[in-house]
């Protein structure tokens, strides 16, 4: 009897191990995302920012000029600004007409706020020239911070900018449209050219060229536009037509910032455009620019995701507003938007089309 117990003891363990085997074999057997597709992205892309003026002396006195933004830049791993004035101690401005600058010595801020890539394709990168431009590139190279938009000639001003993240490439290209500024010579807004330095100009050979470039080279293509019409709340027949011809392109994403105020967010096959993040760091006496966003780009898996963080401008600088006037403020984007825009916790949430 003790035998027959011993014996179905032993047979019931065989059994036990053969089952434990098959189940790990098939588990190690199926297939498993490979490392090359796995991602975990944040990509934060921010409306202007300006550091003369009132902002000049907040920076002279140690004050964080990102404000609330700051403890999730410093969690991301790629973070956009448009840099609306030329880092430069030029007092040669080409521009008469309210030309800006920053003290060079503030570049750092940047840095310390893990902002990694400045775009500089807008109406005021050359407002001190050629030397205000280089005084630029030099002092955010030192701090190892990527330029896109402007350069020494048109194909070093127009070309993406790449970064390899998390097994995947995103490119950031940056381009300003010069068409909303006719009061302006070509001598104080320079374009640049094959052999002269200056921004890259919204012009569509140039811009076809370049994001074509990008897809062949990249997973995620970002466009960023220096666009629109200064405090109007609609994008203008230009900023569409540039835009959505960027995503037919195979843009996966669009991003304005020039009019220092919100426009909706259009959803065009499957993509997204945001006419206008409005200001970011900013120092406007207008109240109708303190409202604002900006947007995360979450890339999980290949899978797109968009988060729209609305604050207002206080002393310059952005505060998240309360998640009950976030979640009104959105209501209202959602209302002039044919974006699919969740609302939860007092931000917008927009899934892309990932095909």
């Amino acid at each position: 009897m003790v035998k027959k117990v011993y014996l179905v003891l032993i047979l019931s363990l065989v059994l036990l191990i053969s089952f434990s085997s098959m189940y790990l074999c098939q588990s190690h057997s199926e297939p498993q995302k490979s490392k090359s597709e796995a991602s975990n992205i944040t990509i934060f892309l921010t409306g202007d920012v300006m550091f003369d003026f009132a902002v000049d002396p907040l920076l002279d006195s140690n004050v964080d000029v990102f404000g609330d933004l700051t403890p999730l830049f410093k969690m991301s791993d790629l973070v956009v600004i448009n840099l609306e004035d030329p880092f430069t101690n030029s007092s040669n401005n080409l521009k008469t007409v309210v030309p800006v600058k920053a003290d060079p010595e503030h570049a750092h801020i940047l840095k310390d706020d893990n902002v990694n890539v400045a775009c500089l394709a807008n109406n005021h990168i050359m407002d001190y020239g050629e030397s205000g431009l280089n005084d630029t590139l030099r002092t955010l190279e030192t701090y190892n911070i990527t330029t896109v938009g402007a350069g020494s000639n048109l194909q070093e001003a127009s070309k993406p900018a790449y970064f390899a993240i998390d097994n995947r490439t995103i490119a950031i290209l940056n381009f300003f449209d010069t068409t909303t500024f006719q009061e302006f010579s070509e001598s104080e807004l320079p374009p640049a050219t094959a052999n002269t330095s200056g921004f890259a100009p919204a012009e569509w050979n140039v811009i076809k060229e370049n994001v074509e470039q990008a897809k062949t080279q990249a997973d995620t293509v970002i466009v960023v536009f220096h666009y629109g019409n200064e405090y109007s709340t609609s994008p203008n027949e230009y900023q569409q037509n540039l835009s959505r011809k960027c995503i037919d392109e195979g843009a996966d994403l669009v991003v304005g910032s020039h009019p220092h105020v919100l426009q909706n967010v259009e959803s065009y096959k499957g993509k997204l455009i945001f006419y206008s993040l409005g200001n970011c760091v900013f120092d406007q006496t207008n109240p109708s620019p303190k409202e604002s966003m900006v947007v995360k780009l979450q890339d999980l898996n290949g899978n797109l995701t968009a988060i729209i963080y609305p604050f207002r401008i206080t002393n310059s600088c952005p505060r998240f507003m309360s998640t009950q006037n976030a979640e009104t403020f959105l209501k209202t984007i959602k209302t002039q938007s044919n974006a699919d825009i969740k609302i939860e916790d007092g931000k917008g949430i927009i899934n892309l089309d990932n095909s």
